[in-house]
């Protein structure tokens, strides 16, 4: 037998020590004689030396198992409340055809009427006429009845690149000059007096136009994009004034980048002749041409725009003017708030058609006189509160020379006072504004929105800017509910003014200057409601002046109380 190396030296050290023990105790020595050869047996390793096994591991073979369980889901079953499905069709039914009609207080009948085309994609036409007429009912005053008329309609083509539209207008407005104290019936008086001139007691101004426009639709913004039209007015008034203006304008601009490039062009052309009871007829004819071009930059944020104004006025006395114009703005927040500042200025004109527009108790043959706002400096802040509320606070001061006043001055004709006539006087106005607007909207149903203007002038030669006031309020709302019942209010409040009292027969520039009066502030209240019966059929009530407020808009010119008008309307 074989032992192991470890083994047998252990066997020695144990016989050692047993024999060892054995004289210890028995006092006895044993000597054993001999020659030790240990030998070692082989043993068998285990061959642990890496092996390189290939980047591709061997493909394993998974298999997937189901268990055979089903789950139970108990069956519960809630109530679901009816609902009501409002099916719309793609496109709603349009009509060709609307008409309204009214009948008010002071015998104030109303008519109007539309007629269009429908959807096409090749063109569209169509017609309107209004009319409405009243006998006035201002007690203690002239005759103050009044009839507006008004007919136009239209032509547009819709080309590949372009539309093409013209317009045909005529306008009719008949007034009376009742701006005199009545003790007596005027036709009593008019007895024992020759019969006055036409436009003694009442004026008339037609107006007879056409206008035509063409528009660019590049989807490609370097193209130049270009919109330009011909405007033409033929307007004269019962005294035989008339006058010819034609106007064309142009917008030019094309895309470069961020950069935009345009500028607009105008040539205004007018042909004025008033006729004058015992002068000879004033006449006053000149064009104008301007070029306003500008350059614009971009990045999403920021937006700056530069240009001037560049004016030719050949009326009366040929004149060069120019003007600066700059604009920029920056978006803070996602358009949360946009602050933004500029300067405008430009040359506009004075006509009988825009005079009679703003006072229409002018005298029928008015100087006429170019204005120039020689700057306007502005700033601001724009933005939204929420989704539904916005806004806009600004402040403005600028210089407007030769703008137009009005001061009135009696008409006496054979010893009989008739309707007091007002006429234009220009003179340089400074004015200070400061403005706020607030809008409210919330899903189509609610509109809301109110604005303030305080106003501070100064002017060259006049006392005082007559008949500007001092401050201006607006508010307006219109809630339709269900779109059923649609309510509208108006309010508009007016501060104190400066009038003048009227001049006597024979004022002049070299007479004394007019005196003046304090015309209180007043408030104005619209409320309009509407009952659509069907969506073709619906029923109106509007108040006009609902405070009865008999303010003076113009000196010895009040306004009618409160006016009740009620009518329908059909479309078809």
């Amino acid at each position: 037998m074989i032992i192991a190396p470890a083994v047998r030296c252990a066997a020695l050290a144990l016989a050692a020590v047993g024999c060892t023990a054995a004289w210890a105790q028995t006092g006895e020595e044993y000597y054993f004689n001999g020659i030790y050869n240990p030998t070692l047996a082989d043993v068998n390793k285990i061959d642990l030396r890496p092996q390189a096994y290939d980047t591709i591991l061997p493909e394993k073979t998974i298999a997937y198992q189901l268990l055979a369980v089903r789950g139970e889901v108990p069956a519960h079953v809630d109530s679901i409340e009816a609902a009501r499905l409002n099916i719309q069709l793609a496109q709603e039914r349009l009509y060709k055809g609307f008409a309204k009609a009214g009948f008010g207080l002071y015998t104030t009948p109303l008519f109007e009427l539309y007629y269009d085309q429908t959807r096409s994609k090749t063109n569209a036409y169509g017609l309107h006429f209004r009319h409405m007429s009243s006998n006035g009912g201002i007690d203690g005053r002239g005759p103050s009845d009044y009839s507006f008329n008004n007919i136009d309609g239209y032509y547009t083509a819709f080309l590949r690149q372009h539309t093409v539209q013209g317009r045909v207008a005529y306008d009719r407005r008949r007034i009376g000059y009742y701006g005199y104290l009545s003790s007596d019936s005027l036709e009593n008086r008019m007895l024992l007096a020759p019969t006055p001139p036409d436009d003694a007691r009442e004026q008339v101004y037609n107006d007879i136009g056409f206008d035509l426009r063409v528009k660019s639709l590049f989807k490609d913004s370097a193209k130049l994009a270009h919109e330009a039209g011909l405007r033409v007015n033929n307007y004269t008034n019962l005294g035989g004034s008339r006058e010819l203006n034609v106007l064309l304008d142009a917008e030019l601009s094309m895309q470069q980048g961020n950069e935009i490039f345009g500028g607009e062009v105008l040539i205004d052309n007018n042909a004025y002749r008033g006729v004058r009871d015992t002068l000879a007829d004033l006449r006053q004819n000149g064009t104008m041409v301007g070029i306003s071009p500008h350059v614009s930059t971009t990045n999403g944020k920021y937006l700056v725009r530069v240009g001037a104004g560049i004016f030719v006025d050949a009326q009366g006395k040929s004149s060069f003017h120019f003007y600066p114009q700059a604009y920029a703005q920056y978006r803070l927040y996602d358009d949360i708030l946009v602050p933004y500042a500029g300067v405008d200025g430009r040359r506009y004109r004075n006509n009988l058609r825009s005079l009679t527009r703003e006072n229409p108790f002018l005298a029928g043959d008015p100087l006429l006189a170019n204005s120039s706002l020689m700057y306007d400096l502005y700033g601001g802040l724009r933005g939204s509160l929420s989704q539904d509320v916005g806004f806009d606070v600004r402040i403005s001061n600028s210089r407007t020379k030769d703008r137009p006043l009005f001061l009135g001055r009696e008409t006496i004709l054979d010893s009989l006072r008739y309707g007091d006539r007002f006429m234009a006087v220009y003179d340089q106005v400074d004015q200070l504004d400061i403005s706020g607007e607030l809008r409210y909207s919330h899903q189509e149903h609610i509109n809301v929105h109110g604005g303030i203007h305080l106003f501070s002038y100064g002017t060259g030669n006049q006392a005082e800017a007559w008949n500007l006031p001092i401050y201006t309020i607006n508010l307006g709302a219109v809630y339709d509910f269900q779109d059923k019942l649609l309510l509208k209010l108006e309010a508009q409040f007016h501060g104190r003014r400066k009038m003048p009292l009227t001049l006597p027969m024979g004022w002049n520039d070299l007479s004394p200057a007019p005196q003046s009066t304090d015309a209180p502030g007043y408030v104005d209240l619209f409320l309009g409601l509407e009952y659509r019966y069907t969506k073709r059929l619906s029923v109106f009530l509007e108040c006009s002046n609902l405070s009865a407020s008999k303010y003076e808009r113009w000196y010895n010119y009040p306004v009618q109380r409160t006016l009740l008008l009620g009518g329908a309307s059909f479309a078809f």
